[in-house]
Formats: structure tokens, sequence, C-alpha cells
């Protein structure tokens, strides 16, 4: 049996910024909380990597001293959110998004955090500086803390969790920890894509673990990827900085020297130009000319400065990255071909998860005790985010740790099953009693490019088909086989790459299952075999549910609270220009 028994309240898995506010809440309404970081504390997950941009309606960043419009209201960014993730959103918790923000901004004022600059709905600070703001509270009341401890699976008694199995990555020995409540915040899974714009360690095993527990995964077809990310050269694969820049505006051209965006309609044009519409579209664009062999040698489109001065382009980039070193990335060489106005190689990659594990309005799942907040979750964006995915990790962290907490106050511990906990430890085990087994990096990386092929930007039934075909056989054969070169425990990376990789298969089978079965094209989920947005049929989140090693796709009604989605069948880019004219800007919000 594993090492050692923790017990707790309530234990949140994630050590990103969703962890870190749902151990803060629930630590505050005096439950025994504890924190598990699959890295180092606050330095892992996708949190760090953050631009970050905190969103928030203008009116309540006038209050609260920043130059936000007064004219502006929560109502109108509602509406926007809901608008621009195409009604596919639940409203309720899009209605928490815009009403927890301000509460939450203040707070994290009060504890330190510092604004660099601010426009009419964002505050701008950096990841990195939120983390160390929220590892700095959560010492300083009592939240216990766990670094470099990945969670392997939950331990559920009559339909209710009553604990995890975690592995210690350090030296390889399991801990088994006994909670009355789990939040789970694990972030996306970036690391089942290549390239991916994410951090090596999100993996997805906490949402294949709450499916496999019971929990249904909701939206799993709907991936945002950004657009514009470095294809080249490798040491730059998979950098947003070459999209940053493209944002301050530039020229995207295949390998005929044209405009990707060409044919379409100027309004959807102009508003890509100015919003993060352009992850949506100009990743469609770029994907649809890649796969059209008009793309450059390694797999990508030209980005380069165009009419934008140099000077503009320089004061951007140094004010961001001093002397062009940006996160250990030297981008000096880039500099200098932005200088000349040569052109850089880029294309789209795996950026956020829309959908994830099914939450209610209070945070809850289909299992007893069992919460979940930020990227791991179905958030409050549908099937197309426009808005920042810092507010929404922070805002239901907050709500989820104290609903847990809620929760954790009034049961006791339930019954902690040894007996499969020490069945999970078997099977963890298996890979290094297998030193002639298949080596998970050996098939990890077709996995991705196929994953990012198949359920890229552009899908169609005869992809998505081959694709989970595909992965049929990896389940039944490579899966079943992994080894690792060594059974030493002490930090083993082959090993937990071996234990990793089952929980991605699982996940992008998920997704393609579900992006197969929406026969229909909305948000960023783009079917070329069904180029229209059919709002009659398909308002519904997709679902699904776990079961003997079975995924069962289903629907269910969105939930609407006040604004109610079309009922029409249009072309898809009509529907794109109807919800960009939908947004309050474009009715005098400015």
């Amino acid at each position: 049996m594993a090492e050692r028994t923790i017990c707790c309240d309530v234990l949140v898995v994630g050590g990103g910024g969703a962890g870190f506010r749902a151990a803060i809440a629930a630590k505050e309404r005096g439950m025994d909380v504890l924190l598990l970081s699959k890295g180092p504390l606050a330095r892992c997950g996708a949190s760090p990597m953050a631009g970050a941009d905190f969103t928030l309606d203008g009116n309540s960043m006038n209050k609260l001293g920043f130059s936000g419009d007064p004219n502006d209201s929560m109502e109108k960014v509602f509406n926007d959110i809901v608008t621009q993730g195409f009604y596919i959103n639940n409203q309720k918790l899009v209605y928490q998004y815009v009403k927890r923000a301000p509460t939450l901004l203040k707070d994290l004022l009060d504890w330190g955090l510092e604004i660099y600059l601010n426009d009419e709905r964002f505050v701008m600070t950096s990841g990195l500086h939120i983390m160390d703001v929220l590892l700095k509270k959560a010492r300083s009341i009592g939240v216990k803390m766990f670094e470099d401890v990945m969670m392997l699976d939950l331990v559920v008694a009559d339909g209710r969790v009553t604990g995890a199995l975690g592995f210690d990555i350090r030296n390889g020995e399991f801990i088994n920890f006994h909670t009355k409540a789990v939040v789970m915040a694990t972030g996306g899974w970036h690391k089942a894509f290549w390239p991916n714009t994410g951090m090596r360690d999100l993996s997805g095993e906490g949402i294949a673990a709450a499916n496999r527990a019971g929990a249904r995964l909701g939206n799993m077809e709907f991936i945002t990827f950004c657009c514009n990310v470095f294809y080249y050269p490798p040491k730059w694969m998979g950098s947003i900085a070459a999209y940053v820049l493209s944002c301050m505006g530039g020229l995207v051209t295949n390998n005929k020297n044209e405009d990707i965006m060409k044919d379409l309609d100027p309004v959807i044009v102009k508003v890509c130009s100015s919003s993060e519409w352009n992850k949506c579209v100009v990743s469609h664009c770029s994907a649809k000319e890649i796969k059209a062999g008009n793309g450059f040698a390694h797999g990508g489109v030209h980005y380069r400065r165009g009419d934008v001065s140099w000077d503009f382009i320089k004061f951007v980039g140094e004010a961001m990255w001093p002397n062009w070193k940006y996160k250990a990335l030297d981008l000096s060489e880039f500099g200098k071909l932005l200088e000349k106005n040569e052109p850089v190689e880029v294309g789209p990659a795996v950026e956020y998860f829309d959908g994830g594990i099914l939450i209610n309005e209070r945070f809850e799942t289909d299992v007893e005790g069992l919460f979940a907040a930020g990227e791991c979750s179905t958030g409050a964006f549908g099937s197309n985010r426009v808005f920042s995915a810092i507010t929404e990790m922070l805002v239901q962290g907050l709500d989820a740790g104290e609903n847990a907490a809620v929760y954790a106050d009034k049961n006791a511990l339930g019954e902690l099953d040894n007996k499969y906990l020490l069945e999970l430890q078997k099977q963890a085990e298996i890979p290094l009693a297998n030193s002639n087994g298949i080596k998970p990096a050996l098939i990890r990386r077709e996995i991705q490019e196929k994953a990012h092929k198949y359920l890229g930007p552009i899908r169609s039934r005869e992809g998505l088909s081959d694709f989970i075909e595909y992965i049929d056989t990896i389940k039944k054969n490579e899966l079943r086989r992994l080894g690792t070169s060594s059974d030493s425990r002490l930090y083993n990376k082959e090993w937990m790459d071996a234990l990793e990789l089952p929980n991605m298969v699982q996940l992008i089978e998920t997704s393609a299952r579900c992006a197969l079965a929406r026969t229909e094209s909305r948000g960023v989920h783009y079917r070329e075999d069904y180029p229209v947005s059919n709002n009659d049929e398909w308002i519904k989140e997709s679902t699904v549910k776990y079961s003997n090693d079975v995924l069962n796709i289903g629907l269910q009604d969105v939930v609407v609270t006040s604004l109610k989605p079309p009922c029409d069948i249009i072309p898809y880019f009509d529907m794109v220009k109807n919800m960009m004219e939908l947004h309050s800007d474009t009715r005098g919000h400015h």
C-alpha cells in the first residue's frame, strides 16, 4: 500500500489560478484544505504563462478606480459572452462570471495585485504575478500544499467521492488522500496536441479521472486554436509571440502571396483585426490554406508586419519583451525579420478548451462531493471564447471552493476503498516492470500530430472517423504495452509519460466522437461537410458518460435565463457576422 494516507476536509487538485483560489476560499470557510500541484507551487499549468488580462464590465472598473466606461454594464458583457459563444453557454455560469468579477478583482488588489495597464473592459497584469499573490495569500492563511504530486485517480463510494490516489513525482511513492470533497482544477489537455501553446504538464488527468468516476463531460468538441503561433524555427515552436504582435496589425499570406482572409466579409475582417475573434476566424483561414496545399515548408502560413510601421512594432515588442527576451526565448532574430518586413512561418495551435467536466452554477458535478472549476470544466464561454480565461478561472475557483467547503462542513468522511486503491497502484506500476514495452514518447508525437490534423480548426466526417479508428487501434495495442527503460521510481520521467498518455488518448477520443456527432458548424467547431450553423437542432450541449471503457455521447438542453437563442439554419460565416454585430460595442458601447 501507499506510504501515507492523508486526511483533509477539501482536496483541491491543480496548482493554477482556479486551484489556488478554490483552496483559499475553502480555507477561509474554516476547512482543513490540501492543494496538490503537479509541478512547483505557483509555477505549473497555464496560469503562470498567461498575459494576463482580467475582463469585467467598464462601469465596475470605473468604480474600482480604473478608466472603465461608466456606460458599460454587466448586462452588456453578459450579452457579448453569450452571443460570441454562439448561444451554447450555460447562462447561469455567464451571470456568475460577470457578477463575481468586480468583487474578486477587489480582493486581489487588496492582496497586493499590481495592474500594469487597463482598457475599457480589462486590466492587465501577468500570470506569474497573479500566482505569486495567490501563493502568498494561501500560505498566510494556512493552506497545506503539496508540490510535484500528480493525481492518478479518484475513489468513489456509493456515488460519492471519498478520496484520491496521488503520485509523488520526485520519489515515485503513492499517497492515499481521504477527503470529504474534491475540487478539480487541473486545466486543459494541451499535451495531447502538437504543436500547442500550453505547458508540458497539461495532460488532462483531472478531466479523465472525473469522467471515469462518473462525472459527465460536456462540449468536448469545442477547442480554441490560437492563430499565428510559431511553426518555425523549432526553438520558437508553439510560442505565441508572433500572435501577440500580429494583433497590432500586419498581413498573413499563403504561398501564392495572397491574403488568407481575402474572401471574407469586410465586417468579419475588421472585427478580427481588433479582437480575440482572430483566434477562431484566422485559425480557420490558415487551416483552410494549409489543407488546400497553399502552405509553406513547415506546414504553416506567413506573417509579416506589412504596412504597420517598424517603429510601432518595435515599441510594442520591446515594451513586452525587454531586449526581445521572452520566457527564456531569445526573439531578437524575430525582431530583425520584422524590421526588414520579412515573413515568419506561423499557424494555428491549441490554446484553450471550451468544454470539460459538466458543472452546474454551484460548480457541482454528477458525482456527489466532486466540484470543478476553470479550464477543466464546461465554463461560461460556450463554443467560442473571446473574454478572459483568467477571470473565469478565478471566479469559478472562488465559488467552487466556497461550495465545496459548505458541503464538507455538512458531511463526515466517507469510506475509503483500500482494495481499490491497491489495484490502482498495481496498474500504475505495470510500465515499470515492462522494460521491453513500447516507450510512450515513441507514439505520443504521432498521436499529437494526428490530433492536430483531424481535430484542428477544420473537421470532416471522413477525417474524424479515420482518427477514431486510429485511436481504437492505439487503445487495443500500444496503450496496453507501455513500458519504461528503467524501473527506478526516482523522478522517472518516462514512467510519468506512461501514466499521462492514457488520459490524453481518452480525451482525444471523447473530443473526436463529440465532433463527429455535432453535424453543424458552431464557434470553434467547423465541419467542412456541414458548413452551416443549425440553430433549430443544435442549440444543445454535448454530453459524455464513461462506462466500462465505453463513451456514451448524448445531448442536453442549454441553460437559458434571459437571452433567447435564435431558430434558423444559416451559413457558418453569416452566423459569425451576426454574432459579431450583436456585440454591444457595435451598438454604441464605446
